[in-house]
């Protein structure tokens, strides 16, 4: 089970025609693979595409097969000195690794290059070109990635303070320690979260990333998004749409700052009845010389720092890995426990309502933190 995009499908058939492994794959909606438990998808699927959220989940249900001493360690290690920023720690949990990561993403900013010659580097630059009109706007802001943004907000504005580090037992940024998002951070990440929803298309608050780059490169209207998880897809070069191409997220000093990481691990299920192939498939997936080959050439968006450093990936792409790197190798995690999945629901759906409504910033941060200390 992959999920439906070309970016998470064509590289995965890329990869079974040329390792000869007989498997079928299915896609799910970029929504359920943010939201759909990992345990029912085990139950139904021998390898599966997954966000790292759920490691918690996995361990706990037993979802998954743990990686460590079913592959060779070299393979692991191989992937731990590649990884692009925290990749792939974001799929060890309780000292276990749970998934590799085949695919790198996180929140980045995109541009039309004929109606944007250069994207602003600072967030004060970026409201003052959305507000004067010169170019349209247009982010994701449903409620899944209003609460991406609202992260990334908190990430940077922590940041001003000095470097930002890991904390707990699931490696959260030090801005959110046990007890919740500290009040300060939130409170001026909220408040610049709706100074850029005010000069962005309304739509925004009904999109996801897929939609707004979609509609960056079959119109002519929308010019910038100045955040949205990267779709190295919409950066090569297409006969039926236009090019946007991807630089670092804004950031107050202009300086790159890391955004919340997304993108993709592939797992072998605890319920496959013959592992072996499925994780000789893995390790094959994941290996750099096809990072940077046929996993990129189909269309994927590869997850070792072998494939973002490479010249031919970069020309073919726009630069799309050398222009956002930076802003992965800063990225940080979200909560991995158990419970964070269906918080990481319920505090997007409680923050996208509150703004829709107009609640004042006390109501909103209230609802958040309340679901925290629910989870």
């Amino acid at each position: 089970m992959t999920w439906n995009h070309r970016r998470g499908l064509a590289p995965l058939l890329a990869a079974t025609e040329r390792f000869g492994v007989p498997i079928r794959w299915e896609a799910r909606s970029l929504r359920e693979f943010e939201d759909v438990p990992v345990a029912d998808l085990a139950a139904k699927y021998d390898l599966i595409a997954v966000d790292h959220p759920f490691m918690g989940q996995a361990a706990a249900t037993g979802a998954f097969l743990p990686l460590d001493g079913v592959l060779p360690a070299e393979v692991l290690d191989a992937q731990r000195a590649g990884s692009v920023g925290p990749s792939f720690a974001s799929y060890t949990w309780q000292g276990r690794q749970w998934a590799l990561p085949m695919d790198a993403a996180a929140q980045v900013s995109a541009y039309r290059p004929d109606l944007l010659p250069a994207p602003p580097t600072r967030w004060d630059e970026a409201l003052e070109l959305l507000r004067g009109g010169a170019v349209a706007g247009l982010m994701p802001a449903n409620p899944t990635h209003l609460w991406s943004s609202f992260l990334s907000l908190c990430h940077q504005r922590a940041s001003l303070a000095g470097p930002v580090t890991a904390t707990g037992p699931d490696s959260r940024p030090s801005w959110w320690p046990a007890g919740g998002i500290e009040p300060d951070v939130a409170a001026a990440a909220l408040g610049q979260l709706r100074a850029v929803l005010a000069v962005v298309d309304p739509a925004s608050l009904s999109s996801d990333p897929i939609q707004v780059l979609d509609t960056m490169a079959t119109g002519d209207r929308i010019g910038y998004a100045p955040l949205a998880f990267g779709y190295v897809s919409y950066a090569r070069p297409a006969a039926d749409r236009q090019l946007v191409r991807f630089a670092d997220a804004p950031s107050a000093t202009g300086a790159p700052v890391g955004t919340m990481l997304g993108g993709v691990g592939l797992a072998v299920s605890a319920h496959c009845a013959d592992p072996d192939p499925a994780l000789r498939f893995a390790a094959a997936v994941v290996d750099p010389a096809f990072q940077s080959g046929g996993y990129a050439t189909a269309g994927g968006q590869p997850g070792h720092r072998a494939a973002w450093t490479d010249p031919a990936v970069n020309a073919a792409s726009s630069d799309f890995f050398a222009a956002t790197l930076a802003t992965l190798d800063r990225s940080f995690l979200r909560g991995r426990d158990a419970g964070y999945p269906a918080f990481q629901r319920a505090a997007g759906e409680a923050l996208h309502a509150g703004i829709r409504r107009g609640d004042g910033d006390r109501e909103i941060l209230g609802s958040i933190a309340e679901r925290w200390q629910r989870r």
